[in-house]
């Protein structure tokens, strides 16, 4: 007999709460002393419910890991366009979307940054990090090389630019606690935007 719909969205519920709180203790803890015990108890769940939505922890570690990539950050992190007319208005727009974005994602950077530190454990959530990452600098050096050419920003390697970007977004984020981050939020836009090299 098929699941009703009140069923079907009470799985659905049961599976976010499970990964939401599998994120928050892989972030925390770490891999190595997160256990489907302590995300069960966490989750309010079973110990046996965990293996209906997730086969096993390192599954459920690749779910944490690029669930939120793909259902919240992705299509933000890219919500800016290259070829607009007012290339000046756009990258300042770009980088207090990115400034934003980064600033409400310190526990899941927690995660990448355990994934990019030990990429050999986790091929497999280090290759779709990779490959966003990638996505993101070519488009970054999209807009870098339209902004030179229009005359708004300096001449540059738009690869080093772009990758510089990038870790300065993560940077800030992971240097600073939430008290700090939040008081000087806008105080970023003006180091990021210098590394883009404006014109003067």
């Amino acid at each position: 007999m098929p699941l009703s719909h009140k069923q079907l969205k009470a799985m659905e519920q049961k599976r976010e709460k499970i990964l939401e709180q599998a994120i928050l203790l892989f972030a925390e803890q770490g891999y190595e002393s997160t256990t489907i015990a302590k995300v069960a108890k966490a989750a309010g769940v079973s110990f046996g419910s965990v293996f209906t939505y997730f086969e096993n922890k390192d599954q459920l570690f690749f779910h944490a890991v690029t669930e939120p990539l793909e259902k919240q950050y992705r299509e933000a992190m890219l919500d800016f366009n290259p070829e607009a007319e007012d290339l000046l208005t756009e990258i300042k727009s770009m980088i207090d979307k990115h400034i934003t974005i980064f600033i409400e994602m310190r526990t899941y950077l927690q995660l990448v940054v355990q994934v990019i530190g030990q990429h050999t454990k986790f091929p497999e959530p280090f290759k779709v990090l990779d490959e966003f990452s990638l996505e993101f600098i070519s488009k970054l050096q999209e807009i870098i090389r339209n902004g030179q050419k229009s005359g708004v920003l300096e001449e540059s390697d738009e690869d080093l630019t772009a990758t510089a970007y990038l870790g300065f977004l993560l940077g800030i984020r992971l240097t600073f606690t939430d008290y700090a981050v939040s008081r000087v939020r806008e105080k970023f836009k003006i180091p990021a935007f210098q590394l883009l090299y404006p014109k003067r």
